[in-house]
């Protein structure tokens, strides 16, 4: 966390200069904060896969298979990084209107938090266990479980952002907000999740299954965004905060009448987001 602020707040102590064009526009834009983030990820997955090395070759864990990972969810987090400032201006900065830049630091921490998990807790040094698991089996599943997990993420902020800005009417915004626009999101970024970690997966089982989940998790997640939109319409007739009193408990009464009605039951099915036993850890 020290190199990490040091670099977005004394980058010439680095030897890098700190009139660079990237830094000034983030003190301009006041996104020293959302910064630090991505620099402190960037910083914390090589320095914890050095930290568990020693115990990796200990352990007589595949070591160039962990720091092959780590590469990979670094790039990750650089993709993460520039993405976020390309929509920048979907997430205010903290003395812009609406104030919510908080928002945008949160929304990082959960995009990248996956990656950050598995590397800090050592689940990138894998070993052949006796149960007959490959390491190509291993890594694909572990490979498989965060790519779930991060397009679940990425579709819930996706979901939250698309509909804080909903503007058909205005005052219907708060109905594709909370809870909707994070329940409609997670869920059509599980789907994409689970249909990738399908053609990733080397188990014709888990990929079987895989797909049927990615399938449900879709048309869960189109009712969702349906029913969203419709009671966001009541903002023609209602105000602000009667919407929000409607939408708060739309989608969960959308789940209750899926379970009694066979015909919407097709639609609309509760399912958890699983990932294979041990892949992160």
């Amino acid at each position: 966390m020290a190199l990490a602020l040091l670099l977005t707040s004394s980058p010439e102590r680095f030897g890098l200069s700190s009139s660079l064009e990237l830094f000034e526009r983030f003190r301009a834009e006041d996104r020293a904060s959302d910064a630090f983030i991505f620099a402190w990820a960037l910083v914390a997955l090589p320095v914890a896969g050095l930290l568990h090395t020693p115990q990796a070759l200990a352990r007589r864990a595949r070591v160039g298979a962990g720091w092959a990972l780590i590469a990979g969810y670094w790039l990750y987090v650089v993709l993460m990084a520039a993405l976020a400032w390309q929509v920048r201006d979907f997430f205010p900065a903290q003395d812009a209107p609406g104030k919510n830049g908080g928002l945008f630091g949160g929304a990082i921490l959960m995009v990248i938090g996956t990656p950050l998990f598995v590397v800090g807790s050592g689940g990138v040094f894998r070993e052949v266990r006796a149960c007959g698991s490959t390491l190509a089996a291993q890594l694909r599943d572990q490979l498989a479980a965060v790519t779930l997990l991060c397009c679940a993420f990425v579709g819930a902020t996706t979901g939250l952002t698309l509909g804080l800005d909903f503007d058909l009417p205005r005052d219907g915004y708060p109905a594709m907000f909370l809870p909707g626009g994070i329940l409609w999101g997670a869920l059509a970024g599980a789907a994409l999740g689970l249909r990738t970690g399908a053609l990733i997966t080397s188990s014709a089982d888990s990929r079987r299954r895989m797909t049927d989940d990615a399938q449900s998790f879709a048309r869960t997640a189109a009712a969702v965004l349906a029913c969203c939109l419709c009671v966001s319409q009541l903002g023609w007739l209602l105000p602000e905060w009667a919407v929000a009193l409607v939408g708060l408990p739309a989608p969960f009464v959308l789940f209750v009448v899926a379970g009694r009605c066979e015909r919407l039951g097709r639609w609309v099915e509760y399912r958890q987001i699983e990932v294979p036993k041990g892949a992160l850890y």
